[in-house]
């Protein structure tokens, strides 16, 4: 991992480290498409269990492999596996640095590969997988990283097209070395964008055919001033919405400024890729014509063609309406007209 960026640094957590020892775990793809295709009344419900449940289940087996480390008398750290951020870092909520890049760990010791879009894949399996860590003092003899045979990626950028706000390019790319080998994955635009889309504050697709598990409608964001525009009016907003009434209620991030319950929406890049070209291009057709969701002022989840959303989200009473959509431009719209009248 030397030479890498700040999340490389197997030593934040524990000074003494000398190794890290990195694994994954699949999620259940029986209860993926039902998440894709909007599936009622369970398809949210089921995914989001058996998620939450890997990554408490990632934690757990990161604290046998410490405390068995700490038996034979090393020192050892686990690391949460998700929603866990370097907050002594000035603007974490936008950079998201975490306490050590679970990822980074798995490309460099060949528990996984980098797909396109940046998240760890497996031969096989795909990128709908989990991951966990644990560092240690003890020094262990390292792992190769996978050859380039071994890859599960062919760059069909598929995962592109499904993020709603667009976070990643689907161009440029971001190179990072760890441990003498160069490893390379998309640009990331702006986190911000995916904090909007996978956090449950916007949902409609870029596109107008389909929608995340999110009913936030609100307008693409053209640029990083919209973005930020928006990210304030959405959380907003997002905090006096009803939860999503089904038989699971989410989890409470350990981080991340008191957001609160989070209810899964999204994650669409990261279950997309199975790992095998016909699955994963089945997976984007059922996304892409799972239709649109809207929801009730009690909660409960609609899902109609995109059309028909939209005629039945303006049915709704106005005061509800501004929960899910305004139009955020309107202030910038109007401060470019006054800057245009100034001498």
């Amino acid at each position: 991992m030397a030479g890498g960026p700040p999340g490389a640094d197997i030593t934040y957590l524990l000074p003494e480290a000398q190794s890290a020892i990195g694994f994954a775990i699949p999620l259940n793809k029986d209860l993926i498409r039902p998440f894709l295709a909007k599936e009622l009344p369970n398809g949210r419900a089921d995914h989001e269990d058996d998620n939450i449940n890997k990554n408490i289940r990632a934690w757990e087996i990161a604290k046998d492999v410490r405390d068995f480390l700490r038996q034979k008398g090393y020192k050892a750290m686990s690391v949460i596996p998700n929603n866990k951020y370097r907050e002594d870092v000035p603007g974490w909520q936008a950079s998201l640095p975490p306490e050590l890049s679970l990822r980074y760990l798995a490309a460099r010791s060949g528990v996984g590969s980098f797909g396109w879009n940046g998240s760890i894949g497996i031969k096989g399996i795909g990128t709908p997988i989990i991951l966990g860590g644990i560092v240690t003092s003890a020094k262990l003899e390292p792992t190769d990283p996978l050859p380039p045979e071994e890859s599960f990626c062919d760059e069909c950028k598929l995962c592109t097209r499904v993020c709603d706000f667009q976070m990643f390019s689907d161009k440029e790319e971001t190179l990072v070395t760890l441990g003498g080998y160069t490893f390379s994955y998309s640009k990331r635009i702006n986190k911000l964008r995916c904090v909007l889309v996978c956090g449950g504050c916007a949902g409609l697709h870029k596109s107008g055919q389909f929608s995340t598990w999110s009913p936030g409608r609100y307008d693409y964001p053209e640029d990083n001033y919209e973005v930020n525009r928006l990210m304030s009016l959405a959380m907003t907003h997002q905090k006096k919405r009803p939860e999503i009434q089904d038989y699971s209620k989410g989890y409470n991030p350990s981080s991340f400024g008191g957001m609160g319950k989070v209810q899964l929406t999204c994650g669409n890049c990261n279950i997309l890729c199975w790992g095998d070209k016909v699955e994963t291009v089945k997976n984007y057709k059922i996304l892409k014509n799972s239709g649109c969701v809207i929801q009730k002022e009690n909660g409960e989840i609609l899902v109609f063609p995109p059309e028909k959303a939209k005629e039945e989200f303006e049915k709704m009473d106005p005061k509800h309406q501004r929960l899910y959509y305004k139009d955020y431009r309107k202030k910038i719209r109007r401060k470019a007209e006054i800057s245009q009248t100034m001498p």
